[in-house]
């Protein structure tokens, strides 16, 4: 989608984006009275190197095509969404797996057994794994009793209560797990909570009472934050980025009224539902100035670096289940300066955001430097992104092994990083807001998967 095409709300979000993000207590300021803007101090012109363009269709993790009567398309393969993301049911007929085309659909025809989950757009990852462990088994959402007292929230959601995708799910009947954006990180979660269960929450039972190994046999990682991003370590900067994502997909619907937009940010557990007849602006800033962002659960905390970081020190590695990433990347290099700049097809809505800006401004993720609030650096190795994560983030999480797959043979417990797609921002390869066809590129995954 091209800017002169987005909806008005759109450029409204990008405008409102731009000037949320690009102040900060902690970075040098000029003079009093001077104001800061990006055209009042712009970056400097530099050539930029040529941007690449992935071929979708040759995706192949390993650069070989699968042998098709070695894939067991029995197995069934969840699609979990990322932050601002939903399900089926919502978005006006634009799915989040595909846009106006559809993922899940098109796999289903490929003869694999695909579901969809739909989990709370901006809840933390602990939330949103109980959501998907119901959704899968069925039953009644349980986020625990520790988790809920700790966190202020209720324990359970009436309304959360599901017959379960498959639920002959356990060890002898496993899935397959891919995970975009924060979903790669509730897959990761979610695999812990079955291995090992959670002590201060075991006396719930269900999902925290653990000894379910080898019920995942594998996650997938596309565009995952797994060391968390930049872009996120402080509310200042995440929750006004969170609210214009969410309302740039409500405005993709088109000609339809973004006010009819049918989305549930599912927080019943913090009784944010939304009320019968209210518009989605309404019940957006309901969402966005509610007290679930005085505390750290909530997706904000779990996407910057310091929560990945506690969360990767919580999850650990599985004995049972391997684990695949794929990065996406939608920046090109300043010859001079070696900053990353967004490619002209990023989506606007992330623009902003990716754009590496010079002093006084605070650096964008193209040109990210300095620490993070619990005091991790970074460097150029930072710099390149697709929009929102940092390419470096999208492996292994920091400190952990990984090894770059070529066709070798993969064990449990391994992490194996399959490639880079360019050209391909972070809402772009799920085919949402850009409307590119993406089909093909999950196709590949789901073969690699079914062959593992």
């Amino acid at each position: 989608m091209t800017a002169s095409r987005l909806p008005l709300t759109l450029l409204l979000a990008v405008t409102s984006l731009l000037s949320a993000c690009r102040s900060d207590p902690a970075t040098p300021t000029a003079q009093a009275g001077t104001h800061l803007s990006v055209t009042s101090t712009p970056t400097p012109t530099e050539a930029i190197a040529a941007p690449k363009l992935t071929d979708l269709a040759a995706t192949y993790p390993g650069g070989t095509q699968p042998r098709t009567l070695a894939l067991d398309k029995s197995v069934p393969l969840i699609l979990i969404h990322g932050v601002g993301g939903w399900g089926r049911d919502e978005g006006l007929g634009l799915r989040y797996w595909g846009g106006l085309l559809d993922v899940q659909a098109d796999l289903r025809a490929q003869g694999y057994t695909v579901y969809t989950a739909s989990l709370g757009p901006v809840s933390s990852n602990w939330d949103r794994a109980a959501e998907l462990f119901a959704q899968i088994k069925g039953g009644c959402v349980d986020y625990g009793a520790a988790h809920a007292q700790t966190q202020g929230h209720a324990q359970k959601d009436t309304k959360k209560c599901y017959a379960g995708v498959y639920p002959a799910w356990d060890a002898a009947h496993p899935v397959n797990l891919l995970g975009h954006s924060m979903g790669g990180q509730t897959a990761r979660l979610l695999v812990k909570l079955l291995d090992d269960g959670d002590a201060a929450n075991r006396a719930s039972g269900g999902l925290f009472s653990g000894g379910r190994a080898g019920w995942v046999r594998n996650v997938m990682t596309v565009s995952t934050p797994n060391s968390g991003s930049p872009a996120a370590d402080t509310l200042q900067d995440a929750i006004p980025m969170f609210k214009n994502l969410i309302l740039a997909f409500a405005a993709s619907v088109g000609s339809i009224d973004p006010e009819n937009f049918v989305y549930d940010f599912d927080l019943g557990q913090w009784g944010l539902s939304r009320a019968a007849g209210e518009g989605f602006s309404a019940y957006n800033n309901r969402v966005f100035n509610s007290g679930i962002w005085n505390s750290r659960d909530q997706a904000a905390y779990d996407l910057s670096v310091d929560g990945s970081a506690a969360l990767n020190t919580y999850v650990g590695r599985s004995r049972t289940t391997k684990y695949f990433s794929w990065e996406t990347n939608a920046t090109s290099r300043g010859l001079v300066t070696g900053w990353q700049y967004p490619n002209l097809t990023m989506n606007a809505v992330l623009s902003p955001i990716a754009y590496p800006y010079a002093w006084p401004l605070k650096p964008g993720l193209g040109n990210i430097s300095g620490r993070s609030p619990g005091g991790i650096g970074y460097d150029s190795s930072w710099w390149a992104n697709d929009g929102i994560v940092p390419n470096r983030s999208m492996n292994a999480p920091l400190g952990q092994s990984s090894a770059a797959y070529t066709g070798q043979l993969t064990a449990p417990g391994g992490w194996y990083r399959l490639g880079r797609v360019d050209g391909y921002d972070h809402i772009d390869i799920t085919g949402n807001l850009s409307f590119r066809d993406v089909k093909a590129f999950y196709r590949n995954q789901a073969a690699f998967l079914a062959g593992q």
